[in-house]
């Protein structure tokens, strides 16, 4: 297991407290505002593999911040796990993945805010991943 001393290179530890409060902020919008979301997000069926969407909503917003404190515990540390940033990267990349998957199949059940709101923190956690991938290549350096 590899681990990066806090003086060798701010840029990912920096990222990694950028997804962290990202990731709260947005976990929690999502969280206490999950009826609501649904509601303008969504033109179809309000129900997502006969779970309301809003209970769903509502346990993607409390993992979200759940990955949020992660994401801060890891950039926290002394000397950072750098495989655990690695599996923070890997899980942004699924996040970007899975939206756009999102996108693909079920686009037409969007409305347009719905839409907004799966492509923008798509956007946001592409860009956070290109840095975190960009701080870890410079830890190999």
């Amino acid at each position: 297991m590899s681990v990066v001393s806090q003086s060798h290179d701010h840029l990912l530890r920096r990222t990694l407290y950028g997804n962290a409060a990202f990731s709260v902020v947005s976990g929690a919008v999502l969280a206490i505002f999950a009826g609501t979301l649904v509601r303008v997000s969504v033109a179809a069926s309000d129900t997502w593999l006969g779970s309301a969407l809003g209970t769903v909503v509502l346990l993607l917003g409390l993992g979200v911040i759940g990955f949020g404190a992660i994401c801060w515990f890891i950039a926290s540390r002394p000397q950072m796990p750098v495989w655990l940033a690695r599996v923070i990267l890997w899980a942004d990349i699924g996040w970007v993945a899975g939206s756009a998957l999102v996108l693909v199949l079920g686009a037409s059940a969007l409305t347009g805010w719905g839409l907004a709101l799966v492509i923008a923190p798509a956007l946001v956690v592409a860009d956070l991943a290109i840095f975190e991938w960009l701080g870890l290549r410079r830890m190999a350096a």
